[in-house]
C-alpha cells in the first residue's frame, strides 16, 4: 500500500511537471462524454474490471475544474478472500469484527457515480470517481464462518452471495458494492485518453443467516493497481 501511494505521488509529481513546462494555452469544451473500459488487479488474486458511460461540465470560466455523473457496471473477483464484518455499528470493536473466507468471490454492481477532474493542459488531467447508489449481483458462494463466539449455535460452513443494494454513506456506513478510482489521465490523441492510478472496489457479502450479533453482511477492501482506455465519440 505504502509503495502504491508513493509510485501515485511520483506520478502525479512528473505530469504536474510537465504540465508547468509545457504551459500551453487551451480551449476546453464545457461539456464531454466518454464511455470507459477500465482494469484492476491487486493481491490474493484479486481483479476488478468496469464499464462505464460517464458526462462532465467544466466549471467557472477556464472549464479546468469538471463535475460529471455517469452509469458504471463493475465486477470484482479473487481467490479464497477473507470478508470481515460490515455493519458500522460493529466495526469500531474488535470483540465484535468476525470474518468469512469466501472461496470463489464474484461480486458485480450496475451504479450511478460522481466525477470529479482537474484538468491541467490538452494532456494531462487527475481526477476522482465514486459509486452513489445501485445494485449488486453475482454468484453464490460455499462460504466459512470464522468467530471465537461461535461455539457451535452458528454452521461454520454456509452460503453467501453479493449484497442486493449499493449506497454510499461514507466508510463502514456504506452499502454494498462501493467502487472508487483516484487516476491520472493522459490523452493518446483526441477523443482517446488512457487512465492509471488506484481502485478501490469495496466488495460486500450477505450471508444466507444472520450470524453472531446479528449480522449478515461481510466486507473485502482491497487496493488495486488499474489501468483504463476513455474514448469520446463525439469529438
Amino acid at each position: 500500500m505504502k509503495n502504491l501511494m508513493k509510485f501515485y505521488l511520483f506520478l502525479t509529481a512528473f505530469f504536474l511537471a510537465v504540465t508547468c513546462v509545457q504551459a500551453q494555452d487551451m480551449a476546453l469544451p464545457k461539456k464531454e462524454s466518454n464511455i470507459d473500459l477500465a482494469l484492476g488487479m491487486g493481491e490474493n488474486s484479486s481483479f476488478s474490471y468496469a464499464l462505464s458511460w460517464n458526462t462532465s461540465y467544466g466549471l467557472f470560466s477556464s472549464n479546468k475544474f469538471r463535475l460529471g455523473y455517469g452509469i458504471r457496471f463493475s465486477g470484482f473477483t479473487g481467490s479464497e478472500l477473507n470478508y470481515i464484518t460490515a455493519p458500522a455499528d460493529l466495526t469500531g470493536d474488535d470483540a465484535t469484527i468476525d470474518t468469512l473466507l469466501v472461496n470463489s468471490p464474484h461480486s458485480m454492481g450496475l451504479s450511478a457515480l460522481i466525477n470529479l477532474q482537474y484538468q491541467f493542459s490538452s494532456k494531462f488531467k487527475l481526477g476522482f470517481n465514486i459509486d452513489v447508489i445501485g445494485v449488486g449481483f453475482g454468484s453464490t458462494d460455499d462460504s466459512r464462518f470464522i468467530s471465537s463466539e461461535n461455539t457451535g449455535q452458528y454452521p461454520q460452513t454456509l452460503e453467501s452471495s453479493p449484497s442486493s443494494f449499493n449506497l454510499l454513506l461514507g466508510g463502514d456506513n456504506d452499502l454494498g458494492q462501493i467502487k472508487s478510482e483516484f487516476y491520472i489521465a493522459y490523452a493518446l490523441s483526441e477523443k482517446t485518453w488512457l487512465r492509471g492510478g488506484m481502485d478501490m472496489t469495496f466488495s460486500e457479502y450477505t450471508t444466507n443467516q444472520e450470524l453472531t450479533n446479528a449480522n449478515d453482511r461481510f466486507r473485502y477492501k482491497p487496493v488495486l493497481v488499474f489501468l483504463a482506455v476513455s474514448y469520446n465519440p463525439f469529438n
